[in-house]
């Protein structure tokens, strides 16, 4: 593997290592989990589209997490500095400066929502993934992630706005 491939695979396994980390896994998993992609990755390498490696690398990590935990126990943990990078993405919110009582409210309305609309929310706000990437990631349809990603702002939103959020 030359150079340039080598670099453009790291890259991709560390944005891969931080989505686990915010999906709920260990650091240890995390590690495990990104290393098991990045050997896979290798191996398959000739069969992969170039532009789709981080997608196809996300999708397997992804597998391989919950066949290793049960999809109902996703929790997604995020600190301050993820929660300062998602307020803006929503439109009701005037502020990107985030107080501490803010980033609290903003992870517990996003705790609030179903798994499905915490990962479609972090893929495309924090990971800044297309929504064809996601959709190469979950398996779905391109238009079908813009209407579950509408949802989920709409969950979201209904959430914050229950609890009086401002």
């Amino acid at each position: 593997m030359n150079n340039v491939w080598e670099q453009i695979l790291l890259e991709h396994a560390r944005i891969v290592f931080k989505y686990l980390i915010k999906i709920g896994a260990t650091r240890e998993d995390a590690e495990d989990i990104t290393q098991e992609t990045i050997m896979k990755t290798i191996e398959c390498l000739g069969q992969i589209e170039p532009e789709k490696m981080r997608a196809w690398m996300f999708k397997v990590a992804i597998h391989r997490y919950y066949s290793l935990h049960n999809k109902n126990k996703s929790v997604v943990k995020l600190n301050e500095e993820d929660l300062e990078r998602l307020l803006p993405v929503f439109e009701h919110v005037e502020s990107n400066i985030l107080t501490k009582e803010q980033a609290s409210e903003l992870e517990e309305v996003l705790h609030g929502l179903q798994p499905t609309f915490q990962q479609l929310l972090i893929l495309k706000y924090y990971m800044e993934l297309s929504y064809k990437e996601i959709s190469e990631i979950l398996d779905v349809k391109e238009t079908h992630v813009k209407t579950y990603l509408q949802r989920a702002r709409k969950s979201f939103k209904k959430i914050w706005e229950e609890k009086g959020y401002e």
